[in-house]
């Protein structure tokens, strides 16, 4: 800025008398113009940062909000450091990220977040003072600049006085006003720099303090109560112990937890597809198996009925012929005993009968063993057949008695 303004007034192109008087008249002037330009160049650097931080700023809150309605336990500060970090890599480094990762640090480091406000404040206080110290430069060239006028000043009026002569008043009036005027010019110069330097340096510091001062509010809106506020110091040692333990197990299942259900996405997603396809398989399959068991079934079923049909179809020939044998012996009874003529025309009468109802019973008989095939009952019909004609036969002979 100074070689550049310089350069524009030695190639005329400032030639404005009154700047040239006041800038490029002396070297004390060089001077005190080169140092004003030097704290404009420290408050404009410091003033561009300012409003970078501001920016960052504006990205705020960085930490995940807390999804528990109590505190965190201090080993949590770990995956919030790595939180940090993200941020720092997406965003750059800012004030509000690095005075977080100072206090996250402490409380990963001592596993306890008794002192965390304690230690808020004293950083934001350092801060400051830091801050402040900051401008040490610049309020030392705030300093050097009405030094150097007056400097100027005494050196002007040295010239004035070292060429005062009163034999030769007229000569001697124009050097002494030469010498004053480069005392004056100087003092003003640097007077009128320094109160310039003095308004922007004000105006930067109160800038940087407001940051500052946002820094700190967010800071504690971000920390302030997030953390169990627990003092290993005055817990019996191993309840800590154990306590540390149980936070360090939790963090660990909570972050395995979540690797773990991206894993099972991944698995379920999988899985669907691979469902999708085994179903219409299976599908297929299933329907081929059940075709085949019916048709199974089916054919099982119908050669049991034949079976069954034809073991009652053998009972019921052996039940007549049975019947036939005992016939026959009756007719020859009935030949013997011709003198009883017209009680064994009777009794041949009612065997008639009887053989009629019995032809009409082997059909009802028939028509049962179908039905009783259909559904299973096949030995308790047999009984009760061989029930029904021994009941005849007895009927029977008991008639032949009777006769």
């Amino acid at each position: 800025m100074s070689f550049v303004f310089y350069g524009t007034i030695h190639q005329g192109w400032i030639q404005h008398p009154l700047v040239v008087r006041y800038f490029a008249s002396h070297p004390i002037e060089y001077i005190i113009t080169v140092m004003f330009f030097v704290g404009i160049a420290i408050l404009l650097v410091k003033y561009l940062a300012v409003l970078s931080q501001r920016q960052l700023l504006q990205r705020s809150p960085i930490l995940p909000p807390n999804p528990h309605t109590k505190p965190l336990p201090a080993v949590h500060a770990i995956s919030d450091l790595d939180f940090v970090s993200q941020h720092e890599k997406k965003y750059g480094i800012s004030m509000l990220s690095e005075r977080l990762k100072v206090h996250l640090q402490s409380v990963s480091r001592s596993n306890s977040a008794g002192n965390l406000d304690t230690e808020i404040r004293s950083r934001a206080e350092d801060a400051a003072v830091k801050t402040d110290a900051d401008y040490g430069l610049t309020r030392l060239i705030l300093w050097a600049i009405p030094m150097i006028g007056f400097l100027g000043t005494v050196i002007g009026i040295t010239v004035a006085l070292d060429n005062l002569d009163l034999s030769t008043i007229n000569e001697s009036s124009k050097k002494l006003a030469a010498g004053l005027a480069i005392a004056f010019d100087t003092t003003g110069l640097a007077i009128a720099l320094a109160v310039v330097l003095f308004f922007v340096q004000f105006l930067v510091h109160r800038e940087e303090s407001n940051l500052l001062t946002e820094t700190d509010r967010l800071t504690e809106m971000e920390l302030c109560g997030r953390f169990e506020q627990n003092d290993p110091q005055k817990d019996d040692d191993s309840f800590a112990a154990i306590r540390r333990l149980l936070e360090n197990i939790t963090v660990s299942i909570e972050q395995a937890a979540v690797k773990q259900t991206k894993v099972w996405e991944e698995c379920i997603a999988a899985a669907n597809q691979k469902y999708a396809q085994l179903t219409q398989q299976s599908a297929e399959t299933l329907k081929i198996s059940l075709t085949s068991a019916l048709n199974e079934s089916m054919e099982y079923h119908a050669k049991s009925l034949v079976q069954a049909e034809s073991e009652l179809l053998s009972q019921a020939n052996r039940t007549t012929i049975l019947f036939n044998e005992a016939f026959s012996k009756s007719a020859a009874s009935m030949l013997a005993l011709r003198e009883e003529t017209v009680r064994q025309t009777e009794t041949v009468r009612e065997i008639l009968g009887a053989n009629t109802q019995l032809v009409q019973l082997e059909e009802r008989l028939r028509e049962n063993l179908s039905v009783v095939a259909n559904v299973g009952n096949f030995e308790e019909t047999v009984n009760s057949l061989a029930a029904a004609i021994h009941l005849l036969n007895s009927n029977r002979r008991s008639e032949l008695r009777a006769g």
